[in-house]
């Protein structure tokens, strides 16, 4: 595990243990966004909302060197960025139950039927969030790919573990780059969510 920069964890590929307990003291709420890009929700959520702990995933370091820097800026204490492969983050490195809220928005959707098994939400994912969510945890997604979007709703809406709710609404500070491009673009943007049943 590297430290390098300042609120960014780097996870070594034979690192296999998640020191999470450092990072959220215990009966605090944790919500974790996978694939960041700019930082743009997370950071707006961890401003808003100092009594909860953020992570936030994300692979490509020029993101994270500057969501390091809104960090800083923002003085945000409360907010840890993970520099890992995101599968193995909630697969292997998260504990049961350890999760208030997880969000994926706009994730890359590989639309190519061969690529499909490099997307992050395939259908063990839901045996992987129904580990990892506490009782009614919620698991919020957006994308402009509907078949992406499909599939997931489809999978999630089949499980009697997880029951739908309202898709969240984001403010303009936490509408991601992509959100927000696609909105300018009158581009259709499609939301799930759903609860962990207790």
């Amino acid at each position: 595990m590297d430290w390098t920069l300042p609120n960014v964890l780097e996870l070594k590929e034979d690192d296999r243990v998640f020191p999470l307990r450092d990072l959220v003291p215990e009966g605090t709420p944790l919500e974790i966004e996978i694939g960041c890009g700019s930082g743009r929700f997370i950071a707006a959520n961890a401003a808003k909302r100092p009594d909860v702990r953020f992570i936030a995933v994300e692979r490509m370091m020029e993101r994270l060197r500057r969501c390091s820097r809104k960090c800083q800026q923002g003085a945000l204490h409360n907010l840890t960025f993970v520099r890992v492969e995101a599968g193995r983050f909630v697969r292997e490195l998260l504990p049961d139950a350890c999760c208030r809220a997880l969000y994926l928005f706009f994730p890359d959707p590989w639309p190519k039927r061969r690529h499909h098994k490099n997307r992050f939400f395939r259908r063990e994912m839901c045996d992987v969030l129904a580990r990892i969510l506490v009782p009614d945890g919620a698991f919020y997604m957006s994308t402009d790919h509907e078949d992406y979007f499909r599939e997931v709703d489809g999978w999630l809406a089949a499980d009697p573990r997880f029951a739908p709710i309202p898709p969240l609404v984001r403010p303009e500070d936490e509408q991601t780059d992509f959100e927000r491009l696609f909105l300018s673009q009158n581009a259709p943007i499609h939301d799930c969510a759903y609860r962990r049943l207790p």
